[in-house]
Parts: C-alpha cells; structure tokens; sequence
C-alpha cells in the first residue's frame, strides 16, 4: 500500500482471488482504526 492510497495485490491466480485479499485488507484497517473515508456534502 502507497501513500497515496492505491495498493498493489500480488500472488493472485484469480481476479476473484484478488478481490477478496483487498476486502480482508480493509476489514483489518477497519478493525485497527487505520482507514479513514472522506465524504463530501
């Protein structure tokens, strides 16, 4: 995961595969307070 916010998922075989590493990826930043969502009015 870059500063800027994009990530690069490795290890893959699959498009599902990947999918679900980055859903558990945010589901851990979630849990630990270390994702932030900015909305706009």
């Amino acid at each position: 995961m870059f500063a800027s916010g994009k990530l690069v998922c490795t290890g893959a075989k699959t498009e599902k595969e990947a999918y679900e590493a980055v859903y558990k990826l945010k589901n851990i930043l979630e849990e630990n307070k270390l994702i932030t969502y900015i909305t706009t009015k």
